[in-house]
């Protein structure tokens, strides 16, 4: 075997060396999820290592929580140069206070030049309360970033008008520079499975957090989802016949029940559950419409949903222009059999 190959080989399996005294560069906060590294953060880790590869800088990445240190390796993997672990038992779920300081404390003291988040419930709360603290710029939900080498300066597409169209920012002066990355716009990286490293386990005090989570609450009734938030949502129309099978099948879908404006004419629901422009506008993950033709009005509203089923007799109903699943049937008919497949 040539011995410059075999040497490459070699150079593959070693260990993953940081930089003297670590600091600037790109950083990517990690998720945790479910004692796992969140699928985001590696989408976050593929994207940071583009931008460090042309800024000439090294990708670190900093988990914090209680007994994560393991997970350090499938960061390396993904492409790290460094892991920076905060292991204490103030950090073990996510709080806002605890987690704050400790990312606080070491962008201070390390300077990086980049700090990439996933766009999730905690890089949300978290990366604009730290850009302020730190004087740093923030852009979020980027879609896609690029590198304007001479300004050292990341930009950002990021979209508007409900993902229409997207608009590029960037922050100049700013720093650091603060992003949070939209969950599954950007490729995972390649898992290489002969990188390894040996995490920095820092020695943190963390205070304790403003707020606990203690147990579930016993006698207690959360508030019902409102009718424009509801992901799945079962509505009728005049020609949706027995509205106790419209109701049974928003039951068997987890969804909430609503109709048009012939329902409440009808009688079947009230002003509250009219989905209309003139009414309530909704944008659930599912909306089956179940004997409604489908006016300008009510159509208008559905729109933002992001899968539309239509069950109605008339070939010629307007909600079959707008639906992804048309079904040209009598419901009462259809929404028997429907019930009895979802058991």
């Amino acid at each position: 075997m040539d011995a410059s190959y075999l040497d490459l080989l070699m150079a593959q399996q070693e260990e993953v060396t940081e930089a003297e005294g670590g600091g600037g560069g790109v950083w990517v906060v990690a998720d945790v999820m479910d004692d796992a590294v969140a699928p985001v953060t590696l989408e976050a880790l593929g994207a940071a290592r583009t931008l460090a590869d042309a800024l000439g800088a090294y990708v670190y990445v900093v988990l914090l929580g209680e007994g994560v240190a393991d997970l350090a390796q499938m960061l390396y993997q993904a492409g790290a140069d460094g892991v920076r672990v905060a292991d204490h038992p103030a950090l073990a779920q996510f709080a806002l206070a605890p987690y704050l300081k400790v990312l606080s404390e070491l962008v201070e003291s390390e300077q990086p030049e980049v700090v990439i988040f996933g766009a999730t419930a905690q890089g949300q709360e978290l990366a604009p309360r730290l850009a302020q603290r730190t004087g740093g710029g923030l852009i979020e939900h980027a879609m896609s970033v690029s590198l304007d080498e001479s300004t050292r300066t990341v930009q950002v597409a990021f979209p508007i008008y409900g993902g229409q169209y997207c608009e590029v920012a960037a922050c100049p002066e700013a720093r650091p520079q603060f992003l949070t990355l939209e969950p599954g716009a950007f490729p995972a990286p390649f898992i290489d499975a002969y990188r390894k490293g040996e995490p920095t386990v820092l020695e943190i005090e963390p205070p304790e957090p403003d707020v606990r989570v203690v147990g579930p609450a016993s006698e207690f009734e959360p508030p019902a989802v409102s009718l424009a938030q509801a992901p799945v949502i079962v509505a009728a129309g005049r020609q949706a016949g027995d509205f106790e099978m419209v109701e049974r099948l928003a039951t068997a879908l987890g969804g909430q029940v609503a109709g048009d404006r012939g329902a409440r004419d009808a009688g079947w629901v009230d002003v509250g559950q009219v989905v209309d422009v003139r009414g309530v506008t909704v944008a659930p993950k599912v909306y089956v419409a179940v004997g409604i033709r489908g006016d300008t009005f009510h159509n208008a509203a559905i729109e933002e949903a992001q899968f539309i089923v239509a069950i109605h007799p008339d070939p010629g109903a307007p909600i079959f222009q707008v639906a992804d699943l048309c079904l040209e049937a009598d419901p009462q008919e259809v929404l028997p059999a429907l019930l009895e497949a979802l058991g």
